[in-house]
């Protein structure tokens, strides 16, 4: 009797160890990428070789569908899944379960084309820094979730920097940790930093998918640096500022012309690391890679109308007026470059206007505050192009979008509330009209 006791209890423990064994596996909890109407990739990272597998379905059990990786044994996974609905909410597990969680599900894209409102959360330079910086971190998820109502963001856009030095455990540490709650349920967009490229990007080119080939829509590039992707009525490019060579430069350009000739969408998002136009850390007037980058880009952006212009790198907040041509330095700013020298707000002045399909319309160009740190004040230079801007080692924050038809509105989220007692620091209003 007791011998059998002794044997109950070792299947037992062995099972249970067995179970710790299984669920340990997952060390990186799985995110999602590149999501269209009728597919989303879906990655994670487990602690030895395994066959990746992923059940998913419209109800929370069970989970109808499965999907094996392949017959290899792997450590980075990624499982592409397709032949969905647009439009639709599937719940997913990566850790064998038939069952899935509220918390960890995946919303497919709307059609393409369409005004489905959609919301865009908005990072920068989050994972640089070391670990010291993780609490700020984790407060800016916190307001967001707290702003958010605890929902998914359509998509998620970060504008490099996923970490200091684009090591491995510096991605897990300073960025992976502190987005799960976001990544497990909002598609992730990445952008590249000069900090991602200490190895050129071979562990961002490893970590993150690239629709380069226009796996979700817009022109291929082929190129793990820079692509675009299309979203309901929502063209957005992630240009790449880290490449300098002449050769380099021209492709890029030949490629954003090309695409965006070929866009059909009513809203243009352009996403970059380091700014066109900025008086944080890096004055723009007073570094060497601003100038070759406003020439190559900014005419081709202006041309196709452009409607805003996602910047990081400076670890500050700078939000201009709806600016049109001011390709040379920050400070030549005149009256002409003004397509609105009002704020943009409805209960202050009124919204940005602008007319559809018209190129040269406006353009706002926003830094995003470093959701790990921002910079003091006395690294900052105020240029007159910026009639909202919030310097200082405690503005860490993120940026809302929202698109709804013809309509976008866009707010400062800041970790800390301002002297009206919120979080929203910033807000302006974009109408298009015929």
């Amino acid at each position: 009797m007791k011998k059998s006791m002794f044997v109950r209890k070792q299947s037992l423990l062995l099972l249970f160890l067995f179970a710790v064994q299984a669920f340990a596996q997952v060390t990186r909890q799985p995110y999602l990428q590149v999501p269209t109407p009728t597919s989303v990739i879906i990655r994670w990272q487990s602690g030895t070789g395994d066959i990746g597998k992923v059940r998913y379905g419209t109800s929370l059990s069970p989970l109808s569908e499965t999907i094996v990786e392949s017959e290899d044994e792997r450590i980075y996974h990624q499982v592409p899944v397709t032949g969905l609905v647009p439009n639709t909410k599937y719940y997913y597990t990566v850790d064998g379960s038939s069952k899935g969680n509220e918390e960890q599900y995946f919303i497919t894209a709307p059609s393409v084309g369409t005004g489905t409102p959609v919301r865009i959360w908005a990072i920068s330079d989050f994972g640089q820094t070391n670990s010291k910086n993780n609490a700020r971190r984790l407060e800016t998820v916190a307001q967001w979730k707290a702003f958010n109502n605890g929902y998914h963001a359509s998509f998620v856009l970060s504008m490099g920097d996923q970490t200091e030095d684009d090591a491995l455990f510096q991605l897990q540490h300073n960025y992976f940790d502190q987005l799960e709650p976001v990544l497990k349920s909002s598609p992730l967009y990445t952008t590249v930093g000069n900090h991602d490229e200490h190895d050129s990007i071979y562990n961002y080119k490893r970590t993150f998918t690239i629709p380069s080939k226009a796996e979700a829509g817009g022109i291929a590039s082929v190129a793990a640096e820079y692509y675009s992707f299309d979203y309901a009525n929502i063209h957005v490019v992630s240009l790449c500022t880290e490449i300098h060579d002449e050769n380099g430069r021209k492709a890029q350009r030949e490629w954003l012309k090309k695409d965006l000739d070929n866009n059909k969408q009513e809203w243009l998002i352009a996403c970059m690391h380091q700014p066109f136009h900025s008086g944080g850390y890096h004055p723009s007037d007073e570094v060497e890679y601003a100038p070759p980058q406003r020439t190559d880009w900014l005419p081709i952006l202006e041309d196709h109308g452009v409607d805003l212009v996602l910047q990081g790198h400076n670890h500050v907040y700078e939000r201009s007026y709806l600016l049109d041509k001011l390709i040379g330095p920050t400070t030549t700013l005149t009256e002409a470059n003004k397509k609105n020298a009002g704020i943009g707000r409805e209960d202050t002045g009124g919204p940005y206007v602008k007319k559809k399909g018209m190129p040269h319309q406006g353009t706002v160009f926003i830094t995003t505050a470093a959701g790990g740190t921002s910079n003091p004040i006395k690294t900052f230079r105020h240029y007159q192009i910026f009639p909202v801007y919030f310097p200082g080692s405690d503005n860490e924050g993120s940026v809302v979008i929202d698109v709804h038809g013809d309509r976008m509105d866009v707010k400062f989220l800041c970790d800390e509330l301002n002297e009206k007692g919120s979080h929203v620091w910033d807000y302006f209003t974009i109408i298009k009209k015929d």
